[in-house]
């Protein structure tokens, strides 16, 4: 809590939708005999009553997460020194409401990173991985994508304002590329802990992403500032946008895919002298700095089908369906389908899990 406290007073004059002055926790209420309503209202008006604190300080939208007859829980998210104050004023709140601040890994479902280096290594089964099929001149085979949830007050933002999902994703998108990444960086508890540390006390993935971290931040040239991973495959290759909201017919995530094949990601990226190695790290990065934005509560890889002409490229206007033919069966070949194919991020709260990856 410590740490995610000072990022907090560090941002006070960020007031943007991605500010890390905003940070989101799990707020549980263990009243007894009491539902989830009134458990719910118990910290609404422990907030609403706080001196200091108004309306755009917090967005709680009610028990979502857990809720039976020991405690209800749910996603809040605050400005700057909201909770402590909230704990100040109201003192016997600390024997009935406890929080904790939800960490990136946190956000990503189970088997999250072992589904994703699976998929890199070419693993059929625990990556998702379906075999190439000629479909009309077209080649169909599944990518990956990340289904996640916006966390409360994202679309409804000081609780009047309500953003746009092109607001949305230029904001996520802008986060992850942000001062050559420093600005992740700077807000990775698992980069200080493993470089600011002192000792050896962290986890194999915790190194994980502080060594992403760092590599995509040493990437960026001293001189011109340019980098390939933030320039090029988050800036070019991948997509940010958000689906129309539920009101509206659609789901309202947050979609973050690549725009080309992988052929043709791995292609462009080595113009610029990246090895598929280097497209990885700058994928572990991205996921990463998705998980660690403010707006983001939760991330989960599920498979995705893709067409691609028959020369594996993305544009199909370029490759019109030929004149049928007589059926031949698939030749059933299998290929090994990274990341690159399609990072998408959505957002789903009922498959929210806040297991802690290990």
């Amino acid at each position: 809590l410590l740490f995610e406290y000072k990022l907090a007073t560090s941002y006070t004059e960020d007031k943007a939708i991605t500010s890390l002055g905003y940070q989101p926790y799990m707020i549980c209420n263990y009243a007894p005999d009491k539902t989830g309503i009134q458990r719910a209202q118990m910290v609404n008006e422990a907030f609403q009553n706080t001196s200091g604190v108004d309306v755009s300080h917090f967005f709680f939208e009610g028990i979502s997460e857990l809720n039976n007859a020991e405690r209800s829980c749910g996603v809040i998210r605050t400005f700057n020194d909201t909770i402590p104050k909230v704990y100040a004023s109201n003192p016997d709140a600390e024997t009935w409401m406890k929080t904790n601040p939800i960490h990136p890994s946190m956000k990503m479902v189970d088997s999250t990173v072992t589904t994703i280096q699976a998929r890199m290594d070419g693993d059929t089964d625990l990556g998702m991985i379906s075999i190439d099929q000629n479909e009309n001149g077209y080649i169909r085979r599944s990518t990956i994508e990340f289904s996640n949830v916006l966390c409360p007050g994202v679309r409804s933002f000081n609780g009047t304002q309500i953003v746009s999902g092109k607001e949305i994703s230029q904001a996520a998108q802008d986060f992850v590329v942000e001062d050559g990444g420093k600005t992740v960086r700077d807000a990775s508890y698992y980069y200080d802990k493993v470089n600011n540390g002192g000792n050896n006390d962290y986890t194999e993935r915790m190194k994980l992403w502080s060594d992403a971290v760092t590599f995509v931040v040493n990437l960026t040239d001293p001189v011109d500032g340019r980098n390939p991973c933030l320039d090029i495959v988050v800036g070019k290759i991948f997509t940010f946008e958000v689906s129309p909201f539920i009101g509206q017919g659609g789901t309202g995530v947050l979609e973050v895919y690549s725009s080309v094949s992988e052929e043709e990601g791995y292609a462009i990226a080595e113009a610029y002298n990246m090895t598929e190695d280097d497209v990885d790290q700058c994928i572990w990065y991205t996921l990463y700095a998705i998980a660690l934005n403010p707006m983001v509560c939760s991330v989960e890889p599920k498979a995705r089908p893709q067409t691609l002409c028959p020369d594996l490229t993305s544009d199909l206007s370029q490759c019109p369906p030929p004149s049928p033919a007589p059926s031949q069966p698939s030749s059933g070949r299998v290929v090994k389908v990274s990341l690159m194919n399609k990072v998408v991020v959505s957002m789903a709260i009922a498959v929210f899990s806040f297991r802690v990856l290990n």
